[in-house]
């Protein structure tokens, strides 16, 4: 499949065009689906010819899935298909082109670019870090470390590599080779709407009571994120049943899947259970509100490529605690909500300390601190992205040209 997203090959103002190798839309990975259509959006703004190609859905017609036999089906599509549909379209491509992979869970196209100037964006290496042994909590089958294996292969072959974040480009040079073009680092974009917000601009956004079914004035913590054990859900539990015995009214809301009954005993919330809130389906708008609406973001993750929800919260002027570990400490703008983290859980008691402090502040002192982190989360902007992306591209044609 290619999603055409550009003027025609006779209006390359650039003098050069791009083709954004996206991910097989099957898959369902939207954070990179998005990826791809945010800094195409922002290419076209930039006055920058491109396209964005997916692995076309051949043999996936018949039932491709993330999982079980629908996962292997998609692999026809992914590893046979698409290398020879990627060869096409680069021969219809008239003058200078770059290839920039937008994910590197797809490097094994490198092999097929290799004669044509090309980089590739690098998000995380954990799946890889995992299947090397490097990740006990993480162990992933034989067919897993495969993948990663081939994943690994497609990055040493990789002529330009740029990364998402400090510490997935410190992850690459030690993986990879810190010898090729792999030190260049690109933070992630916030989408439109969110930057909007961030910069003050009129957004229509939905009442809270849209997806939310608390009073207006309900006081709540909030936390987004799914059941990767990084996400280190427990954590979220812990401090919030910290919080619980304070403050009799505070709830907690979450946007992704139910809690088990284990982790809800384990956490000591089983008794507080009723004050939990899990949210699923939520639109952007709706985010927007909740992230608005929230006295801060708990966001304990234990490692992430870049973590985008830490910025997004900050560009609707939510606060948001993280573990003082990288990438996570430099994307939030709020000193103490860094929190070391321990072996052990005894890191939660300070964790809940910070947040008390969050919320005894008045609504004043609130106001100031949502400025400031709309201002800070406001230079994540897709232009910025575009700009440093563009500057890369040209320094890909002047090398590898």
């Amino acid at each position: 499949m290619v999603a055409n997203s550009s003027p025609t090959d006779s209006d390359h103002s650039t003098g050069y065009k791009v083709l954004l190798v996206g991910n097989y839309v099957p898959d369902k990975q939207f954070s990179m689906l998005r990826f791809a259509r945010l800094l195409a959006e922002g290419l076209n703004a930039a006055g920058i010819p491109n396209e964005i190609f997916h692995p076309p859905v051949r043999f996936g017609k018949l039932g491709a899935k993330n999982r079980g036999l629908g996962k292997w089906i998609g692999y026809l599509d992914k590893y046979l298909i698409a290398p020879l549909s990627l060869r096409r379209k680069l021969r219809k491509i008239k003058g200078p082109c770059v290839v920039h992979i937008c994910d590197h869970s797809n490097a094994h196209f490198v092999r097929w670019v290799q004669d044509r100037p090309h980089l590739l964006t690098c998000h995380d290496l954990l799946a890889v870090r995992s299947a090397l042994g490097e990740i006990p909590q993480n162990k992933p089958g034989f067919t897993g470390r495969q993948q990663q294996a081939l994943i690994l292969r497609g990055l040493r072959r990789a002529a330009c590599i740029a990364s998402v974040s400090g510490a997935t480009s410190d992850d690459v040079a030690r993986l990879v080779c810190p010898a090729k073009e792999l030190g260049h680092v690109i933070p992630n974009a916030l989408q439109e709407l969110f930057y909007r917000v961030a910069t003050g601009a009129e957004v229509k956004i939905p009442a809270l009571e849209s997806c939310l079914r608390l009073a207006p004035d309900t006081d709540y913590v909030f936390h987004i994120g799914g059941e990767k054990w990084y996400k280190n859900r427990n954590a979220v539990l812990r401090i919030f049943r910290a919080l619980a015995d304070r403050h009799p009214h505070l709830q907690l809301v979450t946007v992704g899947p139910e809690f088990s009954e284990t982790q809800l005993e384990s956490t000591g919330c089983a008794g507080v259970a009723g004050r939990i809130h899990c949210l699923q389906n939520i639109s952007d708008p709706q985010l927007v509100r909740l992230y608005q609406s929230a006295r801060l973001l708990l966001f304990p993750s234990l490692m992430e490529g870049f973590g985008w929800p830490i910025v997004e919260a900050q560009a609707c002027g939510c606060p948001v605690l993280t573990l003082d570990l990288a990438p996570m400490n430099a994307l939030n703008a709020t000193e103490e909500l860094k929190i070391a983290a321990g072996s052990d859980w005894g890191w939660v008691g300070p964790a809940a300390d910070a947040c008390e402090s969050q919320l005894a502040e008045s609504a004043e002192a609130r106001a100031v601190r949502a400025s400031t982190l709309r201002q800070f989360a406001a230079a994540f902007s897709n232009h910025a992205s575009v700009q440093a992306y563009a500057a890369l591209y040209e320094h890909c044609l002047e090398v590898q040209g």
